[in-house]
């Protein structure tokens, strides 16, 4: 009985940890995309940038809504700042909110030609 309750065990931290990555790897994708975006959108308005953050989102199946992404500019530098919940599931059949918060900062060079 003790074996059968440590595998019970064992099989669940699995699954939390299975289910946890699949959810941070795509977290972890979105991010390098939203600095990937702020680090060439020298030439690009704020609303073309932020959609082009709701199109790598959309791509992810990322659930940030449009209203969740903050893009700023000035001369030198381009900033995105995107919050949204993805749901973990940790224990089968259980679902967890978890908040993940996208920070890009990037600074705008423009070469002459």
């Amino acid at each position: 009985m003790k074996i059968f309750i440590k595998l019970v065990i064992a099989a669940l931290v699995v699954h939390a940890c299975w289910r946890a990555t699949a959810v941070y790897w795509r977290y972890f994708q979105f991010r390098d995309g939203v600095q990937h975006i702020a680090q060439f959108s020298a030439q690009k308005s704020e609303p073309e940038v932020q959609a082009q953050v709701v199109e790598v989102a959309r791509t992810l199946d990322v659930p940030v809504l449009p209203e969740n992404i903050k893009v700023r500019r000035d001369a030198t530098r381009t900033l995105i700042d995107a919050v949204y919940t993805d749901r973990i599931q940790l224990i089968p059949t259980k679902y967890y909110p978890w908040e993940f918060k996208v920070n890009a900062d990037a600074m705008i060079t423009l070469i002459a030609r």
